[in-house]
């Protein structure tokens, strides 16, 4: 890895691999973590409790490239701008590459919110730019569900105590498809606009 390590990030993880852009690729998740207390009223779901704590996750999902640089010679005689932007102009030649390191790509999103005192979870956000999809259904997209599982998992494992999960409408897909979904990954529609899912303590 050549990139400069980003100090908002304290977490870097790998989740799996899944076929992106044609090929399978180990699919990363950097986190950024922090407390924050609340005061607010909460429209996805009723709280208890309406002041206290929650814990924000801020998460970006990525895959590993080459980062390739090229050396390039230019030609000694170098042509005007108007024969430069003609069809075949040669302007110089490759004479080199070499590959110094691997380059992040983000895919997606995903953002979760922890309200310790109620115990609950929200897992507002988890998907995939649209450039990255195998297509328009996010239940046989076989990255979008490495993603948002791994989120989940991760979530679950590093903040103690969640009795539930909730989450909501996602806009990048079409609704019917979202819900079916969710209703793969355990959750169950909580109207107007919430999905609720039970975790099951060990």
């Amino acid at each position: 890895m050549t990139e400069r390590a980003d100090p908002y990030y304290q977490h870097d993880v790998l989740l799996g691999e899944a076929p992106l852009l044609g090929e399978p690729r180990g699919v990363h998740l950097r986190l950024h973590v922090a407390d924050e207390p609340y005061t607010e009223h909460q429209e996805l779901f009723p709280l208890r409790h309406t002041r206290g704590t929650r814990t924000y996750v801020h998460a970006k999902p990525y895959i590993l490239e080459p980062d390739v640089r090229l050396t390039v010679a230019l030609s000694p005689r170098f042509p005007s701008p108007e024969a430069a932007s003609r069809p075949g102009a040669e302007i110089g030649r490759m004479v080199g590459s070499a590959q110094r390191g691997w380059r992040r790509r983000e895919i997606g999103q995903a953002q979760a919110w922890y309200y310790h005192e109620d115990r609950t979870l929200v897992l507002w956000e988890s998907f995939l730019d649209e450039r990255f999809r195998s297509g328009d259904d996010p239940a046989v997209d076989a990255a979008h569900i490495t993603v948002w599982q791994g989120f989940e998992r991760w979530l679950l494992a590093h903040l103690c105590g969640i009795d539930h999960i909730m989450t909501t409408w996602e806009d990048e897909y079409d609704r019917d498809v979202w819900a079916t979904f969710l209703r793969q990954q355990g959750y169950t529609p909580l109207p107007p606009a919430a999905f609720l899912k039970e975790v099951r303590q060990p």
